[in-house]
């Protein structure tokens, strides 16, 4: 990752937008972000890694508290960093939480977090890759990087304090970081696979084994060689049984086949006899049969003669219904000629109900004017209401506005008086705090007074026991030697007096920073007293009974506010102090002209008629007399034409019932002609011998075929009869029972047969089976232990199981150490004149510990190793620089890893004495001409004569800016 700009608005010290452009540097520059203590230079860091992460590289603050408490309060802290990563050129933004005005009113919002990550494509076009969510951002950052936080912490940028985190990190952490970088998860992904698969074949024989024993269990049999024997005997038992069970199956096939032929035969003598006896029945019934045969004849012959009779018949009826129809035509005719005469009388009252008519129709248009005139009235009347609701609206919408100040006034001043009492407490924290560095600082400056005189002391004892009589002294120059120096007691160590001096400037600087902090809390308190003071004075005195009924006044009115037209209290808000009293003198003209408006219809409209139900109840009762009158005389003039019509009806009615009359009688002397004629001619002597004889349809189908079912019965029982004969001549009635009792006893000794061979049989059938399971599951389980044999060998070693307890990917990346660690030396030893060398320690760590990545360092002077944790922090900070770069040439030089281009160092140059710092700028030098990005964070004077590109942090009491140097 290579970067481009840096925007900060309102960040951390700096209150406006200060924009850092990178490509002003070069491609591969060294820069010094150099500026005096608390000015902001690893604020420059945080920024960087807060636009990335969302985290400051401490992570001791979040990012809401990186607001600049100088930045204006309508300012919004964002940040917006450009990068280049892989040939992508890449733009995110992140504003963290934050208080901010609120854009209607008074009072302040929660600003969300927000992040957007865009892709700025080589054509000029946008891509966005996240919108807004902070989580996504930070995820699509973690995919393109290839690094956590965390990791980008320990591996591109060192922050103060913590660059030797990655030097002492234990085992365990640093394979998560380098197996990260150069992307070993593969062998992490083997070695889970191997396991899984080792874990999956040990289940399965477990589980083989756990089915082979309940196999056996199921049997009762000891073992395989059990088994197989029993089965042998029974087999044997088996073919005996077989024998003897089909000798009993074809006994009682026989039996069986016996019993059915004697069941047929008896059959056939019993339905011999049933015939017979239904033949004797038949015979009984010949009589009756021939009797059923005349009546069958002398109906069809009255049959005949029915259609002749049925016509005189329905003569007689005509004629009577003929004689009927023509008493009501007369009735009906008189009838009718009275309601003639009854609707000719009221057709004379016709004139007078149109008279009427007309004059309700010329009252009812004089009061349609009037309802006309009426609803104007009640349009102007609901203006002049909702004009007096609006005035009223607006000058309790004033009246809220003006409580609502006073009462933000009021929480102002308690919220004031809050923050001096936290400034206080804040300001005595700070007080307290300097006084005790101050302790501890003259402590520590005694400390290190001692120790310098100690070891100046054993330094001059050591140079004097060197000294010879004679010889000249290498200090005075003087020959003889009166009274050498002599070693008082065990010399002190100088790294013990290194490490005191490097801890008197860490607290020197605390010190400064904590007085500096003083001054500035002494100040704002101050500063805040005196406004509290001057507002206080302003709001008088009780407060607390002013502010109880301040909210009280404010909740009822919110509440009448609410209770009106939400648009006209949307248009309300919209308008200022000035607009609000022009609405409001608007809105009283306004009403004026409606108000006389109202009084000028009221006077032209009658009394009677000022409210709108009376008016419509006159109007509707006129519309209910017109439109009863007209019907009414359109019922009159209906009712004459009805009876009109009716009477002509009824006298044609007449006419054509004599005419129907006369013919049904003519109809009925020629029916009853015909009926003597035919009965002259039948058999029958007369009306009533025929009326005998007479049956309905359906009984004389029902005689024909009783008679034709007679004699089909008869012919098929004499056939039936005759067939039976012939078939049983010569033969005798078998014993059924006996054949029933013969067929039990051979069906008994079948059943025992077959119930002994079925034993046996289920027996065998059980053992075969069982033995060709517990054949499979020897095969299967031969199959796994061959392939555990190989898997599970694998598992342990990929694992770490065996040896000197290191897994694969463990392995892999020591070896990958190595090589970092290679790097790492050669720069080390140029930066320590050749006395430290980084190693990777091969013990195994005890107990169940990982192992295989802790590092050691080679000490030269001493030829012994020892652990990276003892060296002083001037050789740590260049032992970690030392592992920083080397990790950063060996990571890309692998195909795949994770491109480390950009290489940020807080702090830990001061710990250097002027030749190592010198040997580390040279080593920086080096790497920035292959190719990388290193930027320091420093206020060593030093390195700003060796470093021309610089950024300047500069400080002030409104906050800090920078300045791009060297450029």
């Amino acid at each position: 990752m290579r970067p481009l700009k840096l925007s900060m608005t309102a960040f951390g010290p700096f209150p406006g937008c200060e924009v850092i452009d990178f490509k002003k540097f070069g491609s591969s520059p060294l820069f010094l972000i150099n500026g005096p203590t608390g000015a902001g230079k690893t604020t420059i860091l945080d920024a960087i890694c807060y636009a990335l992460y969302g985290k400051t590289t401490g992570d001791d603050r979040e990012g809401g508290q990186m607001r600049c408490d100088l930045a204006p309060i309508e300012t919004l802290c964002e940040i917006s960093f450009e990068f280049i990563l892989y040939d992508r050129h890449f733009e995110i933004r992140r504003v963290p939480d934050q208080p901010r005005p609120k854009s209607r009113g008074d009072g302040f919002t929660e600003q969300k977090p927000e992040a957007q990550l865009t892709e700025l494509l080589p054509d000029g076009e946008t891509k966005l890759l996240v919108g807004s969510k902070v989580s996504d951002a930070t995820r699509v950052i973690e995919e393109l990087t290839g690094l956590t936080a965390d990791q980008f912490r320990q591996v591109m940028v060192l922050p103060q304090g913590k660059f030797r985190q990655l030097l002492l990190a234990e085992s365990a952490q640093r394979e998560k970081i380098f197996s990260q970088l150069f992307q070993t998860g593969i062998y992490k992904k083997l070695e889970e696979r191997l396991k899984e698969k080792a874990a999956g074949i040990r289940r399965e024989r477990d589980a083989f084994l756990q089915q082979q024993h309940g196999i056996l269990e199921s049997t009762d049999s000891q073992g395989l060689e059990e088994l197989k024997l029993e089965l042998a005997d029974l087999n044997e038992k088996l073919k005996v049984l077989q024998q003897y069970k089909d000798a009993t199956a074809a006994s009682f096939l026989r039996a069986h086949q016996d019993l059915t032929n004697g069941r047929s035969l008896d059959q056939d003598f019993n339905l011999l006899a049933q015939l017979s006896d239904r033949l004797t029945a038949l015979d009984a019934n010949r009589e009756a049969i021939g009797l059923l045969k005349q009546g069958l004849i002398a109906a069809q012959r009255a049959a005949k003669l029915a259609p002749l009779f049925t016509q005189r018949d329905r003569s007689r009826q005509g004629v009577r219904d003929a004689s009927e129809k023509l008493e009501e035509c007369h009735t009906s005719r008189h009838s009718a000629l009275t309601r003639l005469a009854a609707a000719e009388l009221e057709q004379e009252r016709l004139a007078e109900l149109q008279q009427e008519c007309d004059e309700h129709k010329i009252e009812l248009q004089q009061l349609e004017q009037y309802r006309m005139q009426l609803e104007q009235l009640g349009r102007v009347r609901q203006q002049c209401t909702d004009l007096q609701l609006q005035v009223d609206l607006c000058s309790n919408y004033r009246q809220l506005l003006d409580e609502r100040e006073q009462l933000d006034r009021i929480d102002h001043y308690v919220k004031q008086q809050q923050t001096i009492f936290t400034l206080n407490e804040k300001f005595k924290e700070v007080e307290l705090s300097g006084r005790k560095l101050a302790d501890l600082f003259a402590l520590k400056r005694d400390e290190t007074k001692r120790l310098e005189l100690a070891w100046h002391q054993g330094q001059a004892a050591l140079l004097a026991a060197e000294l010879k009589t004679g010889e000249a002294c290498p200090v005075c120059g003087s020959c003889s030697h009166p009274q050498p120096a002599v070693v008082a007691g065990e010399l002190p160590d100088f790294q013990k007096l290194e490490a005191c001096r490097d801890a008197l400037g860490g607290l020197d600087e605390q010190l400064k920073s904590t007085r500096e902090r003083y001054v500035e809390l002494r100040t704002e308190v101050k500063k805040q007293t005196d406004m509290v003071l001057e507002l206080g004075t302003e709001l008088g005195q009780n407060l607390e009974q002013t502010l109880a009924a301040l909210k009280t006044s404010i909740a009822s009115r919110e509440q009448q506010v609410r209770s009106c037209n939400q648009q006209d209290v949307i248009h309300l808000q919209q308008l200022d102090r000035v607009g609000l009293d022009e609405h409001t003198r608007q809105l009283g003209d306004t009403l004026a002209g409606a108000v006389r408006e109202r009084a000028l219809l009221e006077t032209n409209l009658p009394t009677d008629f000022h409210q709108f139900e009376t008016l419509e109840t006159r109007r509707s009762k006129i519309t209910q007399d017109i439109s009863a009158k007209l019907l009414l005389i359109e019922q009159i003039r209906n009712n004459h034409r009805v009876a009109y019509a009716g009477v002509e009806a009824v006298v044609a009615a007449e006419k054509d019932a004599a005419q129907r009359l006369q013919q049904a009688r003519q109809e009925e002397q020629q029916s009853l002609a015909a009926c003597c004629e035919g009965l002259e001619k039948s058999a029958f002597d007369d009306e009533n011998d025929y009326l005998k004889a007479l049956r309905h349809e359906e009984d004389m189908i029902a005689m024909q075929n009783q008679i034709e079912g007679f004699n089909e019965e008869l012919q098929q029982l004499l056939g039936a009869r005759r067939e039976l004969e012939n078939k049983l001549t010569g033969l005798e009635r078998p014993e059924v029972a006996v054949l029933e009792q013969v067929l039990n006893e051979e069906q008994q000794r079948k059943s025992g047969a077959e119930d002994n061979w079925q034993q046996v049989d289920s027996r065998c059938k059980q053992l075969n089976s069982t033995l060709q399971k517990l054949e499979a599951n020897k095969a299967r389980l031969d199959q796994l232990d061959a392939a555990y044999a190989v898997i599970g060998t694998l598992s342990d070693v990929a694992g770490g199981q065996t040896g000197q307890k290191v897994s694969l990917q463990r392995f892999v990346l020591s070896v990958l150490l190595d090589d970092v660690l290679i790097e790492a030396s050669n720069r080390l030893a140029a930066m320590s004149k050749g006395r430290y060398r980084l190693l990777r320690k091969e013990d195994r760590s005890k107990g169940n510990k990982a192992s295989g990545l802790e590092l050691i360092v080679d000490d030269a002077y001493t030829g012994k190793v020892r652990p990276v944790a003892t060296l002083s922090g001037g050789e740590s900070f260049m032992a970690a620089l030392s592992l920083a770069l080397g990790l950063s040439e060996v990571v890309q030089a692998y195909a795949g890893g994770v491109r480390l281009d950009t290489l940020f160092i807080d702090e830990g140059f001061g710990s250097l004495d002027s030749e190592s710092l010198d040997l580390a700028i040279s080593t920086l030098v080096d790497l920035q001409a292959a190719g990388r990005t290193i930027g320091l964070i420093s206020h060593v004077s030093e390195l700003k004569e060796q470093i021309p590109l610089r950024i300047d942090v500069q400080q002030t009491r409104n906050g800090s800016r920078v300045d791009l140097v060297g450029i």
